[in-house]
């Protein structure tokens, strides 16, 4: 029996949700914090499916990853040196958790850490069947990219006609550094109020809780269609 996937609302949600105090409480099947590895992740089993969701900055070492925007050749094809960080350790922690097919999520930094490990898992023989990444910044130069172009995803991207989330456009690219997507963007829009923007000024669009309502938007928009 063919297994149905969890809508990339659902998926969403969970990102929202591993940011929240509830995420260490047990919202998940496991959950690790990142005290060794400096990479905050879950693990979410659904029928079928095991969903690995990865959070966004919150601490000083994901800022300062965020910045370490060197592309560096590894064996996944040149990648951003600060998204790798620390990724081949926990490939090497979740490789034994896997009992399903891996869906790969994230926001932000997390989406950036979904790539890597969707591009890991590849070399290694066990591509994930799904990468839904939300707020993706680029995280590699056109081989990395290459390397998960064939795994079915979409890569969502909050916004309208005048403004959009601006982490999606770094790393800047510049020659010979030419930093990429792997697959296409999808426009959603929601728009920030008083609070996102006081909390994050510029960055405004990026909020999470936009991704989730904009999905769930979406995601109801289709199923009425």
């Amino acid at each position: 029996m063919t297994k149905i996937m969890p809508s990339d609302a659902a998926t969403v949600a969970l990102c929202a949700e591993i940011y929240q105090p509830t995420a260490i409480a047990g919202a998940f099947d496991y959950y690790d914090a990142g005290m060794d590895d400096g990479i905050c992740w879950a693990l979410k089993r659904r029928d079928g499916f095991d969903i690995v969701i990865f959070r966004g900055s919150v601490t000083r070492q994901d800022w300062l990853r965020d910045v370490q925007a060197l592309a560096l050749p590894s064996r996944i094809g040149r990648v951003h040196s600060g998204f790798y960080a620390g990724m081949e350790h926990m490939w090497a922690d979740l490789k034994p958790m896997l009992s399903q097919p891996a869906i790969v999520t994230g926001h932000s930094l997390g989406a950036a850490r979904a790539d890597v490990l969707a591009a890991l898992m590849t070399v290694d023989g066990v591509s994930p069947v799904a990468r839904i990444v939300f707020g993706e910044p680029k995280p590699g130069l056109l081989d990395f990219a290459k390397l998960i172009t064939g795994i079915p995803g979409r890569s969502y991207r909050n916004g309208d006609s005048t403004h959009h989330d601006l982490v999606t456009d770094v790393p800047f690219s510049f020659p010979p550094e030419q930093y990429v997507h792997p697959t296409p963007i999808i426009p959603v829009c929601c728009r920030p109020a008083g609070v996102e923007f006081t909390d994050l000024g510029v960055f405004a669009w990026h909020h999470i809780g936009l991704y989730e309502t904009a999905l769930a938007a979406l995601h109801s928009q289709e199923k009425v269609a």
